[in-house]
Order: C-alpha cells, then sequence, then structure tokens
C-alpha cells in the first residue's frame, strides 16, 4: 500500500459510521455534510465549463469551486460569461467566504484558490513568477481532499499539460470521487489524458453529462446498514481472493474497514446494488479487479512531509554516519509510492556527507506494490505543488525545471533503486542502516504490524533507525527498540542476541504453498577443550566451584534494561500477568525495584560495580536475605556495553547478624533497622541529588528559552521589515520580468525567422553553386572603395585555384588573365566604373594547370548619388569547351561540304533534325536546274516538292529508317527526282549516316548520292 495519509486511515471507522447514520435517516448521500466539488480546466476550458454549468442540477446541494488558468495582467470575464447560461448563482470568490450550496465560485486573476476549514475560501496572491500554469488546479483539489475527505469531487476539463492529475490522485486517496472530460470532446486533451493516465478516474464523460451523472452516483443505494454486516464472510474473501489471484497481492491482512470502503466506491461507480453482484462481476471481468487495486493504493505524499520529524532524522543520522566505522550506506524505503519520500531522504544524506559523498557507497532502496507508482517515481518528475515543502535551497540544489514541472537531478537519482516488492510477502532487504515505513502499517491489521517489526529488526543493524508515521508505533516490541524521539517517531535498534531471521506466520490457504519445520528449543553443547596445561585445568576448576557455591545465579541486562541472558534459577525473577517483557524492572521481585534503580544509577555516575546491600525478602516461603552485585561490561560492536547482575542469597541463621550468641534478638533487630534506615537515606540522597541536577538543568533551559524567545522576537520583526522590502523587491522583478520575457519572446521569433531565411539561403546557395558547377561558371563583386574582392565557389572552380590558399583581389583578378589580355581586362574593369564598357567581354585567362580557357565575363555596376561606382558585380563562364565544340562542328561541317562538292556524281546533304538541305553539288543543281542561293527554300515538306508526289514516301521512309541507324549505315532506293524544266529524272540513290548525334543516338546527318538511270 503506498504511503498515505495516516489522519484518513485513523478516522476512517468514525466517518463511516456517521455516513452510515446520515444515508439511514435522509434516503440521500451526505444530506448533512456540503459536498465540494473542485474544477479545473485552462485552455479551452471555457467552452466546456459553459456545456457544464448549463446542465447541472439546480438543486443538487454541491458547492463548486473553479481554477481556470488565467495569465495575471488579464481581466477574467468568466463570471459574465457562465452566469447568462449558469442553471446556478456564478461569483468571484472573495478571500475567507463560506462556501454556499448551489453556487459555483470562479478564482481571480493573480490568486490560488483553495479550500480552507469549516467550508471557507482561502486565495492566495502569487507575486512572484512561477514555471508552472496558475491558479494551480492540483492545490485547489488537494484542499478540498484535506477538508471534505469523501465528500470531495474533482473534475478535470479541457487544457494543455498535467495540473490536476496530483489533485485528482489525492481526491481518490479520500474515497473522493474523480471526473475527467472525455477527451474526444476536450479541444485540448493534455490534462484529460494526464488524468486518465494516473488511474484515479472514475467517470470519463462529455461536460453536459457531469452534473445528471453525480447525483446518479451519489444516490446510488448501497447494502450498508448498522444492524447487519456490510459484507457478507463469504463475499469478503470472495473478492480479496480474485484481487489475490489476478494481481498477486494478498489483501487479507490489511484493514477491512479501509478495503471495505474502496469496494462500496467501485460498486457505485458501476452501479451495482449487492457484493454478491459485485463479486459476479469481478469473475467475469478479470480487469476489475486491476481496477479496484488500483483504487486501493492510491497514496498521498509530498517532500520532507512532517518537516519536524525528517529534521529529528537529519541530527540522528548525521550521529550515527559519524560513528560508522566502514563508508557504506543502506536506506529502505518501505511503501515509497511515488518517490518523495525516498529522495527527501537521499537529500539529506547529500547534504550530511557533502564533498566526501563520492567517497561512500549510498543505496536507497524504494519500494512498492504499484508498479505506476514505481514508474512515476523512477522518472523523478514533479509538480510545482509536490515541492512546496521542500526548503529552498534543496529546491535549487537537487531539482532542475523540466518544462512546467521540476526533475529530481541525477547525482541524487543515482542513489535510488526503485523496486516492485510486497512487504506481506516478499523478504526484506539486509544489513540496512535505516528503515522507512511511515503511514503504513496503519492499513495493516495488528497480526501483520507484528510480524512486519521484528522483520525490520531483523533487516537493520545493531543501532540502525527505523523511522514512522506519526500514527504508528512500535508496540510490544519494547526490548527491539530504544526511542529516540517519540515525535518524530524514530527508534534505534538494540541488539538482543538474534540473528535468526523472524517466523512468519503462514495463514491457511496461501497462494504458495511453504514448508516449516517447527525448530524446538534446543540446548547449545559447549565443545570441550584440552587444557594446555596442568595450571589451566586447576584454574577452570577453581571458577566453576566458585560460580557454583558463591555466585551462582546471574542476569545480564542491556542498556535498554532488557534481560538479555540469564544464568541458574533464579527465585528473584517473576514473570507478571499480561503481555510478556524483557524488562529487568517488571521481572524482578517488587521488593528489589527500588534498590536496583538506585544501583543502576550509581553505577552510571560513580564505579564500576556496585551492589545493593543485604535486602531481607520471603522466597519459596523462607525468610531470606538478598544482596545484587553491578558491575559494568563493555563488550565488542555491535553488542556495546551491558550490566552483570549477580545474585547472592542467603538464609537469615547464616548471616552475621544471627551468628553471635551474646547478641540478643532484640539488638539484632535494632541493627537490622538501623542499617535498612541508612539504606533508604542513601536512597532519598541519590533521589534528591538527581531531582536537583533535573531542577538545575530545567531552569537553565528555562533561562535559554525565554532568551530564545526575545531573539526570535526581535528576528520576526526584522523578518517582517525583510519581508515588506521583498515584496516591493518581487513588484519589481515581476515587472522586470514581464519585460524580459516580452523581449525574450520577440528575441526567439527573430531566431526563428533568423533561421528560416538561413535555412532558405543555405538552399539557395547550394542550388547556385550545383548551377555554376555545371554551366562552369561563377559569379564575384568587387568593392571599389575596398578594391576588395569576392568569389564564389563556382569563380575558384573555372580557375582551378584553391579557396583556403588562393585569396581574391584586384590584382589577384588581373594576374588570372592570360598576359596577351591582363592590358585588356585591366581597361574593361576601368571603362566599367565609368559605364563605357561593351559586355559580354571574352578574354584569354590561365589556370592552376597554366592551361589556356577562355573566358566570358559581364557586370552590373552600382553608382551612389554622386554617379560615383561603388560596387561591381557580375558572373564569368568558362567558354573554352563551348568554343572548342563550335569550332569542331564548323570544321565538321566544312568538310562534309567538302565531300559533296568534290563528287563527280550528283550529290546533296540532308540534315534530318532540320529537314533541310546543307550543301549540294554542282551535279545536283545541274540535274535539278536549281541555284545554290535557292536551296535554302527546301525545308520541311518543301523538300519533298523535289520528287513526284508518288515517289515521296518512298524517300520519307528510307529517311526515317536511316534515323534510328548507327554511323556508316546505308540505303539504296529508287524514285525520281523533278528538274525546274518540268521534266523528271530517275534515279538510283545511296542514303549513308555521315553524322550521329551523342546524346539521343540519332543520325543527323545523310549524304545522298544520285546516278541517273
Amino acid at each position: 500500500m503506498a504511503d498515505e495519509k495516516g489522519s484518513s486511515a485513523a478516522e476512517e471507522n468514525n466517518t463511516e459510521k456517521s455516513t452510515s447514520e446520515s444515508k439511514k435517516k435522509t434516503g440521500k448521500p451526505y444530506k448533512d455534510e456540503l459536498i465540494v466539488v473542485g474544477i479545473g480546466a485552462s485552455a479551452g476550458g471555457l467552452e466546456a465549463m459553459q456545456s457544464l454549468v448549463s446542465n447541472l442540477p439546480v438543486d443538487s446541494g454541491f458547492s463548486f469551486l473553479v481554477a481556470q488558468h488565467l495569465s495575471p495582467s488579464y481581466r477574467s470575464m468568466m463570471v459574465d460569461l457562465l452566469e447568462k447560461d449558469s442553471t446556478i448563482p456564478v461569483r468571484a470568490a472573495i478571500d475567507g467566504a463560506v462556501l454556499q450550496p448551489n453556487e459555483l465560485y470562479i478564482c481571480p486573476p493573480n490568486h490560488n484558490i483553495e479550500l480552507a476549514p469549516n467550508d471557507h475560501i482561502r486565495l492566495t496572491s502569487y507575486p512572484d513568477m512561477r514555471h508552472t500554469p496558475r491558479p494551480s488546479v492540483d492545490m485547489l483539489l488537494e484542499s478540498i481532499a484535506t477538508e471534505k475527505g469523501e465528500h470531495s469531487i474533482g473534475i478535470i476539463l479541457s487544457g494543455t499539460g498535467s495540473d490536476g492529475s496530483r489533485g485528482i490522485r489525492a481526491i481518490k486517496a479520500e474515497n473522493g470521487i474523480g471526473v475527467v472530460q472525455d477527451p474526444e470532446t476536450a479541444k485540448f486533451d493534455g490534462m484529460p489524458n494526464a488524468a486518465i493516465n494516473s488511474g484515479n478516474i472514475d467517470l470519463i464523460i462529455p461536460p453536459a453529462n457531469i452534473g445528471q451523472e453525480l447525483i446518479n452516483l451519489l444516490s446510488f443505494p448501497r447494502v450498508r446498514n448498522s444492524d447487519a454486516e456490510v459484507i457478507s464472510r463469504p463475499v469478503y474473501d470472495g473478492i480479496i481472493h480474485q484481487l489475490r489471484v489476478n494481481c498477486d497481492v494478498d489483501f487479507r491482512l490489511y484493514k477491512e474497514n479501509t478495503i471495505v470502503r474502496r469496494i462500496e466506491r467501485r460498486m457505485a461507480t458501476l452501479k451495482i446494488s449487492t457484493p454478491e453482484q459485485y463479486l459476479k462481476y469481478m469473475r467475469d471481468h478479470k480487469e476489475e479487479a486491476s481496477f479496484l487495486f488500483n483504487d486501493m493504493l492510491i497514496g498521498v505524499t509530498s517532500f520532507f512531509r512532517d518537516a519536524r520529524a525528517y529534521e529529528v532524522l537529519r541530527g540522528e543520522l548525521a550521529k550515527y554516519i559519524q560513528e560508522k566505522e566502514t563508508k557504506t550506506l543502506r536506506i529502505w524505503s518501505v511503501g515509497c509510492s511515488t518517490g518523495e519520500e525516498a529522495y527527501s531522504m537521499a537529500m539529506i544524506v547529500s547534504d550530511i556527507l557533502g564533498d566526501e559523498i563520492s567517497d561512500w557507497k549510498v543505496q536507497i532502496f524504494a519500494t512498492d506494490i504499484d508498479k505506476r507508482a514505481i514508474t512515476y517515481a523512477r522518472n523523478g518528475i514533479y509538480p510545482e505543488i509536490a515541492i512546496q515543502n521542500l526548503p529552498k535551497s534543496m529546491r535549487q540544489k537537487y531539482l532542475s525545471i523540466n518544462n512546467d514541472q521540476y526533475e529530481v537531478v541525477k547525482s541524487i537519482k543515482s542513489k535510488l533503486i526503485f523496486s516492485l516488492h510486497d512487504v506481506n510477502r516478499d523478504p526484506p532487504f539486509l544489513r540496512l542502516d535505516l528503515v522507512s515505513c511511515r503511514n503504513l502499517m496503519i492499513y495493516f491489521t495488528m497480526e501483520l504490524q507484528r510480524q512486519l517489526l521484528p522483520t525490520f529488526h531483523y533487516a537493520l543493524n545493531p543501532r540502525g533507525l527505523l523511522m514512522l508515521g506519526q500514527s504508528e508505533s512500535i508496540g510490544i516490541f519494547q526490548e527491539h527498540y530504544r526511542p529516540l524521539s517519540k515525535t518524530a517517531k524514530l527508534y534505534e535498534s538494540v541488539f538482543i542476541g538474534k540473528q535468526l531471521p523472524p517466523e512468519r506466520q503462514v495463514r491457511a490457504g496461501q497462494y504458495s504453498d511453504r514448508n516449516r519445520e517447527d525448530v524446538g528449543d534446543r540446548k547449545l553443547e559447549k565443545s570441550s577443550r584440552t587444557a594446555s596445561s596442568s595450571d589451566e585445568v586447576y584454574q577452570e576448576l577453581i571458577t566453576a566451584k566458585m560460580k557454583d557455591l558463591l555466585l551462582p545465579n546471574a542476569i545480564v541486562i542491556n542498556d535498554n534494561q532488557d534481560i538479555m541472558f540469564t544464568e541458574g534459577t533464579n527465585p528473584i525473577l517473576v514473570r507478571p500477568e499480561g503481555k510478556p517483557s524483557n524488562n529487568i524492572y517488571k521481572n524482578l521481585h517488587p521488593r528489589l525495584a527500588v534498590d536496583v534503580r538506585s544501583a543502576l544509577h550509581q553505577l552510571e555516575s560513580q564505579d564500576n560495580v556496585t551492589d545493593t546491600g543485604y535486602i531481607n525478602l520471603e522466597l519459596n516461603g523462607e525468610d531470606c536475605w538478598v544482596k545484587l552485585i553491578f558491575a559494568k561490561a563493555v563488550l565488542a560492536k555491535p553488542a556495546g556495553t551491558m550490566t552483570i547482575i549477580y545474585c547472592q542469597i542467603e538464609r537469615a541463621d547464616s548471616m552475621p547478624v544471627h551468628s553471635g550468641e551474646s547478641e540478643s534478638t532484640t539488638e539484632a533487630v535494632v541493627l537490622e533497622q538501623h542499617r535498612l534506615l541508612a539504606r533508604t537515606k542513601e536512597q532519598l540522597q541519590n533521589v534528591i541529588e538527581e531531582l536537583e541536577a533535573s531542577n538545575e538543568e530545567m531552569q537553565s533551559m528555562n533561562e535559554e528559552l525565554q532568551s530564545s524567545n526575545e531573539e526570535l522576537q526581535s528576528s520576526n520583526e526584522e523578518l517582517e521589515t525583510t519581508n515588506e522590502e521583498l515584496q516591493s523587491t518581487n513588484e519589481e522583478l515581476q515587472t522586470a520580468y514581464s519585460e524580459l520575457k516580452v523581449a525574450y519572446e520577440d528575441k526567439e521569433q527573430q531566431q526563428r525567422e533568423l533561421l528560416r531565411l538561413r535555412s532558405e539561403l543555405e538552399q539557395a546557395n547550394t542550388l547556385r553553386d550545383e548551377a555554376e558547377r555545371i554551366g562552369r561558371t561563377g559569379s564575384w563583386m568587387w568593392d571599389v572603395a575596398t578594391r576588395k574582392f569576392t568569389w564564389s565557389r563556382g569563380c575558384y572552380r573555372v580557375f582551378g585555384l584553391d579557396e583556403k590558399v588562393f585569396h581574391p583581389s584586384y590584382e589577384a583578378f588581373i594576374g588570372v588573365a592570360h598576359p596577351d589580355d591582363r592590358n585588356r581586362l585591366e581597361r574593361h574593369l576601368t571603362d566599367l566604373l565609368v559605364n563605357k564598357a561593351s559586355q559580354p567581354f571574352v578574354f584569354k585567362a590561365q589556370d592552376s594547370d597554366r592551361n589556356t580557357i577562355i573566358v566570358s565575363m559581364e557586370a552590373v555596376v552600382s553608382f551612389n548619388d554622386l554617379k560615383q561606382a561603388v560596387k561591381v558585380m557580375g558572373s564569368i563562364t568558362d567558354m573554352t569547351e563551348k568554343l572548342s565544340f563550335e569550332r569542331e562542328a564548323e570544321q565538321s561541317q566544312k568538310r562534309l561540304e567538302a565531300v559533296v562538292k568534290a563528287s563527280l556524281t550528283p550529290c546533296v546533304l540532308l540534315d534530318l533534325e532540320l529537314e533541310e538541305i546543307d550543301a549540294a553539288n554542282k551535279a545536283f543543281l545541274d540535274l535539278t536546274g536549281l541555284k545554290e542561293s535557292k536551296l535554302s527554300n527546301y525545308m520541311g515538306d518543301e523538300l519533298y516538292t523535289l520528287l513526284p508526289a508518288s515517289d515521296r514516301e518512298i524517300l520519307r521512309g528510307i529517311l526515317n529508317e536511316l534515323t534510328h541507324s548507327e554511323l556508316g549505315a546505308s540505303l539504296e532506293g529508287e524514285y525520281a527526282i523533278c528538274s525546274q524544266k518540268g521534266d523528271a529524272v530517275n534515279v538510283v540513290a545511296n542514303h549513308a549516316v555521315l553524322e550521329v548525334n551523342d546524346k539521343n543516338g540519332q543520325a543527323e546527318k545523310i549524304l545522298i548520292n544520285l546516278q541517273p538511270k
């Protein structure tokens, strides 16, 4: 069971009884107790609130408190907006006002709202800037849970973040009701989903249905009455069995009242009337066991809960660490819930060890049976409401801001080990220095508590520390633990000589059979040792006889006055009635108690040996004289200091007072009375000395307290003055922070815009660079005033230069030109400045390998108001390959034309792509009667007019077939050629491919040779 509020458990029976009686009289749930509903919302909450309030029953008897996240400087209009649609009065919350039924109260801006005792509203301002939204929904719901218990309801509506999920957990811990808006109907589903994921929700419905569903849920009939058992034993055992089978946890040793209340709440949520029906529902729906299990494990905890107890723990733990011989520290936090307590202990250890913590091996085991709580704790991320009790210095040192929450720093997380562990079943961790089990055992029966306390004692090192909750105690195990602070419930483990693990009772029907052997008392046999010499034999003989004859009886007690060991059959020891105890005073003859107390006091303040003198007692019907001799014995750790009490018992007739024959019986009596009177005076003197010492200490403490009180009053006045100054400073800081926040937001916006522009610029530069690489171009800029040149990467590539080595300048730019063109380039740059240059400018240059390249340059000049050139931007293009290609094409064309004209037979060169005649020889011109100047007229379809209409498709087919042929391929054909005279000459034509396009592989030039028939 997770760490939960002790007050809730302590008052559970009384609350249950009063609730039952109220229902019986009125027939309505909680008629005499005001039910308070806390509503939390953020972004999109107005729309959800309007839907909720417009459908609320007018006579529900509920009182509603609303915490809507608002900007501190925003003037809220929520009261006016909701009042138009609400079925009940809507009011702005006022500090100190008393809640009225059937009314809804809205928290004003710049405040937190809480429920104070006696149904009063508490508003608190927060002038300092916070990292979490305001008003805090968690704070509102936790205050309602604290004040109203099971008469509390929490509702979470639309919003972002996770505010409210912790508050809902607090309400469920008090057996209240958790409701959340259906995320599908919420404009923002962050807060609803966070609450749902916490597992503490009873209803998930649209806002319009919430009001009526709450009435139905609370009015649902229950089987509870004062005359009959709430749930019959067979049904209760059946439900516990379902939990054991499906959740692997045995709740039989948990207090039944707590479990019954959780069962009733689940029955009301499911609208199941009887426990028998609920048990059947659990058997049919296996997942219900998990829902009930989660309901039962809801815990409420916080950092440094009960600060005074932690201060006491800090002091005692510091002493323990200082006296510890080894540099290892092992701590166990039992029922750690969501981890705040375990982290609190880690922070205390870190503060105590300081810079030496790296030299220590610190292990803090934090365990629970709630898997969700362990996962949450392992993450170590908490809302601001969870760290309210955390001192500011620790908050700054051990927490970091994570969005709108706080995260435990890694150095603290690394000290903790979170794991699932059932303290009712699983073995404990061992060799522990501290066990913290706070507010857990209040949910256990006395039987389970009596099993756990010896288990913790076995797990602790001698003098280890045990910390319990305010409503818990060590019970009958006084001999196991010595109280260090009764208010802080902090105890020290006492060494009792037992090192065997305590036996755990296994109840009938346990889900795992365990074999046990009844181990009887066994007498330890002493091993005989052979003496190394005859002297040792005689010494042992003398010692044994002296013990048997003179002091056969002895008792060993520890610092806690508990009996650790007895020797011999001692008639002065008695066993009193009632609960068994090993305390020496409760086990001695009543007549000896005062003398023993006085002797132990003398032993502490004076010598290491003392005695009581002879005391007259009646033992076993005989008149005897008893003398007790006390001796200190310091043993090795962990036993520590022990006290041995030797018992000397003499019969009356063997005492010296009776041995002399000359003394009468009367004189003996007088002597005895004098001795007893002297003994009594001595005891009274001891008591007087103790009282005087105590009075002096009390007087000294009183003077110190008076002095401290005066100092505190003076400090209080100074703090009030300082507080006023801090409030003024906070207001100034808040204003400055608001301005900085606006500036920061503007800066962030500018940063985002710069990042976007940078991204676009990088993309544009990448595209430009790629384009320059493909086009073998580059761009440059010339600042005329500084004569500084800036080149793009393309310029470096054109000239084959390394941009890490070469630094462009006016002189360097002239220097890359070919020596023959440097003067031309310099004149051209000069002409650019006076706007007289013609463009483009082509010049020869040299690359890094001294190869000559042809460069084309174009530029644009920027002038100022005085018509003076200030900046020149231009581009260069490597024309070498282009010009070379053009020259080769021109020469190739000339060669083809020469071949055509050199032929003796009619010959013509066709360009297939343009379907035109590139060249024709004189024989072809004579055959057709055409003039060379007229050949350009025969393009496209006009080309085929040189053939009769009947032969045109023959030529077209031949040319189409050759289009996809290789270089040198040829085809023959016969057709007629028309002359300008009007007649046609039949020819045999040979068509050959002379040139092919490298890109598409198609023929470009066809040579046609004609042979007249």
